[in-house]
């Protein structure tokens, strides 16, 4: 009987807490395999899906970039034509085409090329052309007169300030931006202010095509091109000249620098 009570009392409970810490132990090595087996599922996942997004932008480039110089060569047999039916009005619109819609370097090039074997008006358009882009691209300038010194209206520190003032608008434009930087001097501005031609071909580009009055900025500089909104405002109010200059974001990341726009309609 001591033995029966033996196995009853002890053995079997003892084999029974150690069945239960293996069936424990088990679930447990159960449940890290599995989510061992959903880390490495999450994670093929992901990778899938970085692979997926590679090759889907991948093919959006390539795509893009075929359709790109698609485009170009037919803007080529345009220009190319034009110049052996030396037609004059196929010739304008051929370089309205490149003006326009064509990036660099080819812009340039095929310029070059209607302007070797275009028309004469064509060749002194052209010429005109690519002598004003090429000042606006040596960045020529001038400096503003600086006035008497008042009390600034904004703490401009060493921000570097272009005023643009597009061609067409002619001196109309000019003036009205040296009045501007010379107020920028006056304040105090210790950085570069310009004023700089902007010439209707340039304008005529995707990414500028300014009308009337602006100013680009980068996102995080709001406060710096409201307080030169509110001092070009002003500034062109006291001379007789009330405008508002439209707040826009720039495509380009250009710190520290904030272009304004003066462009005038005749």
């Amino acid at each position: 009987m001591k033995l029966i009570h033996l196995i009853k009392d002890v053995t079997v409970p003892l084999i029974s807490v150690g069945t239960a810490m293996m069936v424990g132990f088990l679930n447990y090595q159960v449940s890290l395999n599995d989510k061992e087996l959903r880390e490495r599922d999450q994670q093929l996942e992901e990778r899938i899906g970085e692979i997926d997004l590679l090759v889907k932008t991948s093919k959006e480039e390539r795509e893009e970039r075929e359709s790109n110089q698609n485009f170009n060569i037919r803007i080529y047999d345009i220009v190319i034509k034009s110049l052996e039916d030396k037609d004059l009005k196929k010739q304008e619109a051929a370089q309205a085409f490149v003006v326009v819609m064509v990036e660099e370097p080819l812009r340039t090039s095929l310029l070059s090329v209607l302007k070797q074997g275009g028309e004469d008006a064509i060749k002194v358009n052209i010429g005109r052309i690519l002598e004003e882009e090429e000042k606006f691209q040596n960045k020529v300038s001038i400096t503003p007169k600086e006035n008497a010194k008042v009390t600034p209206s904004y703490n401009w520190g060493e921000w570097d300030l272009d005023i643009f003032w597009c061609s067409t608008s002619k001196e109309v434009a000019k003036h009205q931006a040296e009045v501007i930087g010379a107020q920028l001097l006056a304040e105090g501005a210790k950085g570069r202010i310009r004023i700089r031609e902007l010439p209707d071909s340039i304008n005529a580009k995707s990414g500028y095509q300014i009308e009337g009055y602006a100013i680009r900025r980068n996102t995080n500089e709001q406060n710096t091109a409201a307080a030169l909104k509110r001092l070009a405002e002003k500034s062109l109010r006291l001379n007789g000249v009330k405008v508002e200059f439209n707040l826009g974001l720039t495509r380009q990341n250009t710190p520290w620098y904030i272009s304004t726009f003066v462009c005038p309609s005749n």
